[in-house]
C-alpha cells in the first residue's frame, strides 16, 4: 500500500512540474529543444513498458506520465521551442535512434536498461548546449521536481533491481545537475552582464 501512495505522489509532482514547463512554454518563458524531448518521448514509451514487464508496479507509474508529457511538449515545441538546431543536436538525434535500435534486438534486460540510460544522457546534450547560452530559456522548478519525483520513484518499486532502478535513478541525476548547472549558468551571466554596465559608466572628473 505504501508503494501505492507514492508511486501516487510521484504522479502529482509530474503533473505540476510538466504542467509548470507548459504554462512558461505558452507564454514565451520557456523554448524547448524539440529533439531533446522527441528522444524523451520515445525513450520513456519503450521504458515504461519495460517496467511493467518487470512488475516494476505504481513506481512505473509516473514513467507513463512522462511519456505522455514529453509527447505534448514535443508538439509545443514546433510553435514555441529553441530555432537553432545545430549539427551537434541533429548527432544526437542520430546516435539515440542507433541506439534504440540496437536495444529492439533483444539484448538482456541490463543492457537494454544501461542502453535507456545512454539515450537519455545523450538527449540531454541538445538542451544542454542550448542552456549554456541561454539559461533562462528552461524552467528550474520543472527539473528540480523531475528530480525529486524519479528519486521518489524508486521507494515505489514492488521490486528494486538493477533492471527497475537504474533508469529512474539516472533521470533523477540529470535532473538535479541540470537544475544546478542552469544556477551557475544564470549566476555567471548574471555577473557578467553587471560588469559590462559597469564598465560603461566613466566616473566625471
Amino acid at each position: 500500500m505504501t508503494t501505492t501512495y507514492i508511486g501516487l505522489l510521484t504522479i502529482i509532482i509530474a503533473i505540476a512540474s510538466y504542467g509548470i514547463y507548459i504554462r512558461d512554454t505558452i507564454k514565451g518563458r520557456t523554448r524547448p529543444h524539440a529533439i531533446s524531448w522527441v528522444i524523451w518521448a520515445v525513450l520513456n514509451g519503450f521504458i515504461f513498458t519495460q517496467q511493467l514487464i518487470h512488475g516494476a508496479g505504481p513506481g512505473a507509474w509516473v514513467t507513463g506520465v512522462a511519456a505522455a508529457a514529453n509527447v505534448l511538449i514535443v508538439l509545443l515545441s514546433l510553435k514555441y521551442g529553441e530555432r537553432n538546431i545545430t549539427r551537434i543536436d541533429w548527432l544526437c538525434l542520430v546516435i539515440s535512434g542507433a541506439v534504440l535500435a540496437l536495444w529492439l534486438q533483444n539484448v538482456n534486460d541490463t543492457l537494454t536498461v544501461s542502453l535507456a540510460c545512454i539515450v537519455f544522457v545523450v538527449g540531454f546534450i541538445p538542451t544542454f548546449r542550448k542552456s549554456f547560452r541561454k539559461p533562462g530559456e528552461e524552467t528550474v522548478a520543472t527539473f528540480g521536481l523531475n528530480s525529486i519525483k524519479f528519486f521518489l520513484a524508486l521507494f515505489a518499486l514492488n521490486q528494486i533491481t538493477l533492471v527497475t532502478a537504474l533508469y529512474p535513478f539516472v533521470l533523477g541525476l540529470m535532473n538535479g545537475s541540470f537544475v544546478i548547472f542552469l544556477i551557475i549558468r544564470r549566476i555567471k551571466l548574471g555577473s557578467k552582464l553587471k560588469s559590462k554596465k559597469g564598465a560603461k559608466y566613466v566616473q566625471p572628473s
